[in-house]
């Protein structure tokens, strides 16, 4: 099946929105799993899909409602989705430390340590910008 890439794009920013329709959502997922050449910028919403995919076959609690911001929504997704995959390899006993930007199992727990740090780097991005958000609505107040 092909796939308009501008299409799936919009649609991924569409579902951190949270304003995607559950058939919108399956083609996401569709793309995801089928397509093997995936553009760099789409490689980290993958691995979430992925981990999703396999964390969506366990029972949890439905999450807390998501908050405005994009960047905002790919970090709390993305400690969401290490939760989740953290939860599956506890459950299932493999030694699964994560899944890299293809997608594939982390078993190696130096490599896993390494991508806490981009975590971390994403929490320090999230916490600069709203500093900005905020900086820029004092500006807007004072005019």
């Amino acid at each position: 099946m092909e796939y308009d890439i501008n299409k799936i794009r919009t649609l991924c920013d569409r579902y951190f929105d949270g304003d995607t329709t559950a058939e919108e959502e399956q083609l996401l997922r569709e793309y995801f799993n089928h397509v093997k050449d995936i553009p760099a910028d789409l490689r980290a919403v993958k691995v979430m899909m992925t981990g999703m995919s396999e964390a969506a076959a366990m029972t949890y609690s439905q999450p807390a409602p998501a908050r405005k911001g994009i960047v905002r929504k790919i970090v709390w997704g993305t400690i969401s989705a290490a939760a989740a995959i953290s939860l599956f390899v506890a459950l299932s006993g493999r030694e699964v430390y994560g899944y890299d930007a293809d997608g594939k199992a982390i078993t190696d727990p130096d490599i896993a340590f390494e991508s806490t740090k981009y975590l971390s780097y994403l929490s320090q991005l999230e916490a600069t910008i709203d500093i900005a958000q905020m900086i820029t609505q004092e500006m807007e107040n004072n005019n």
